[in-house]
């Protein structure tokens, strides 16, 4: 009991997040938070309040403080500053259990083990600033590493100003290829391919190409990767060619089933065919599927391009491109496009 009283100031994270008591838990939080900005965060939250969250993991974290009851608390400090950063509920869960790589996997929060077979990167995530615009993240960590501003374009973004778009500062671009329909599996060219690969060319912007891939087997992605490599050919393409495998929920998707096992065999016989071509291949992926619908510990050779809409990546393993929102804004470009940061300069 006097363990208990002591710990009077904390905060109990376990309740804030339990299925079995969450507007009580959000409740609970705003009153003794009794701080206005972390009332408006928790208040785009509660939304996400409602997702399921294993306890049991909670509850095994190394993060907090254990009382003798299994407990775990968190001081109110440390939940008011986590809860101001974050954008989500998925990344504050990341941000309060930073031992663990945490995504959600469309039914519940997995806390999965960092591996000690995979490099971690040693980028110094305080150092990435934001320019006037809050559209720009740039980068420098004294080593001689500068962050480098990108986009990634497909139809969706119609005819662009590639002059226009070097004037705004963008490095570099990925540039969709084509992709594989997900009940057909027919390959198709993206039909701004060929505009965007001259007009980047031509205004010295550095590219790379990425493929949507739908492949069922190896075969399939081999036979995608050789599709590209016709595509490009003739132009100059120094940044890397990429394997994105996007997760299609449908039930009529031909890769709905797919397991870890078969769609990292399907990533690797991208990737080996690209690189036998002289390119550098590199995989897309959000933390679900770079963590547990491929297995990564198969993948640790291959560069990495994180997708993840957060104050800051929480990819713990080597990444060299991270893509920070879907919302950005380009000169040259009507409408939302992806904005980049890359921490290398693939085309040295």
């Amino acid at each position: 009991m006097e363990q208990r009283h002591g710990k009077a100031i904390l905060i109990i994270l376990v309740c804030l997040l339990s299925l079995l008591s969450v507007a009580l838990a959000v409740g609970f939080l705003k009153i003794r938070a009794g701080n206005r900005e972390l009332n408006d965060r928790i208040a785009q939250l509660e939304e996400e309040l409602s997702e399921p969250v294993d306890i049991e993991e909670l509850m095994a974290s190394s993060e907090g403080v254990e009382l003798s009851n299994g407990e775990i608390y968190y001081s109110r400090e440390t939940i008011k500053q986590k809860a101001r950063d974050a954008v989500s509920l998925t990344e504050l869960m990341s941000m309060i259990f930073s031992d663990k790589a945490v995504y959600y996997d469309g039914e519940k929060y997995i806390y999965a083990p960092l591996s000690d077979k995979l490099n971690r990167h040693d980028y110094d995530l305080d150092r990435i600033v934001t320019d006037k615009k809050s559209e720009l993240k740039g980068y420098t960590d004294g080593k001689g590493r500068v962050g480098l501003k990108g986009i990634d374009v497909s139809t969706w973004q119609g005819d662009i100003d590639w002059a226009a778009v070097k004037n705004d500062g963008v490095k570099f671009a990925f540039l969709r290829a084509g992709y594989r329909g997900y009940e057909s599996g027919n390959i198709y060219e993206d039909d701004t391919l060929i505009n965007n690969l001259s007009g980047a060319n031509e205004n010295g912007i550095p590219v790379g190409v990425y493929f949507y891939s739908q492949a069922a087997t190896p075969a399939e992605a081999v036979e995608e990767a050789e599709y590209i490599l016709q595509l490009i050919a003739g132009y100059d393409v120094s940044w890397p060619i990429v394997f994105d495998m996007e997760l299609e929920e449908s039930a009529s998707s031909r890769t709905r089933d797919l397991t870890p096992e078969r769609r990292t065999d399907i990533a690797i016989a991208f990737c080996d065919r690209i690189s036998d071509a002289g390119y550098t291949p590199m995989i897309y992926g959000n933390m679900r599927m770079l963590c547990g619908e491929m297995q990564p510990e198969r993948l640790g050779k291959y560069e990495k391009w994180l997708a993840q809409y957060f104050y800051k990546p929480r990819y713990p393993y080597e990444f060299g491109i991270w893509q920070y929102t879907s919302e950005g804004h380009i000169d040259g470009i009507d409408g939302n496009v992806d904005i980049n940061l890359a921490f290398r300069d693939y085309g040295r």
